[in-house]
């Protein structure tokens, strides 16, 4: 024991053979108990759950109805198209109406004596060489006519 390397305090740890004699404990763990912190969790939390689940309704309950905008329903809403893609017919209808401006005759400026005429017979015209009347000298050209 005279050893200087040796601290007096840990001198018993290593009689008989540096340390062989030292035993860890070994690690038990108690089935039970970790099935009580389980079941004890899961109880809090129902309880928890209640208990926010009974504030909400009673928050709720305070509330007043909410109102439906009058806006709903309509086909337009500010710039934004509120119907369904598959019904959406504004497109539709908007090529039908200049269509049937393209087939139709009428007035481009009744007073400057500017019509329009169905696109057929315009090209009919154009391809026996027919030209529009021109404008007099220092007067724009009617409107939607040409030169």
């Amino acid at each position: 024991m005279n050893d200087p390397h040796i601290d007096p305090t840990h001198a018993h740890a290593h009689e008989g053979g540096h340390g062989h004699g030292v035993r860890s404990e070994e690690d038990r763990i108690s089935s039970g108990k970790v099935v009580a912190v389980g079941v004890g969790a899961l109880v809090v939390f129902f309880f928890a759950s209640l208990a926010a689940v009974s504030y909400l309704r009673l928050r709720q309950s305070e509330q007043p109805p909410p109102t439906i905008p009058a806006e709903l329903g309509q086909s337009k809403i500010g710039m934004v198209e509120q119907q369904i893609f598959d019904v959406a017919v504004r497109g539709t209808r908007d090529r039908a109406r200049r269509l049937e401006k393209l087939g139709s005759y009428g007035w481009v400026d009744r007073d400057g004596g500017v019509v329009h005429i169905p696109i057929d017979r315009a090209m009919d015209l154009v391809a026996k060489g027919v030209r529009p009347a021109q404008a007099p000298k220092g007067e724009a050209p009617p409107p939607g006519g040409q030169p």
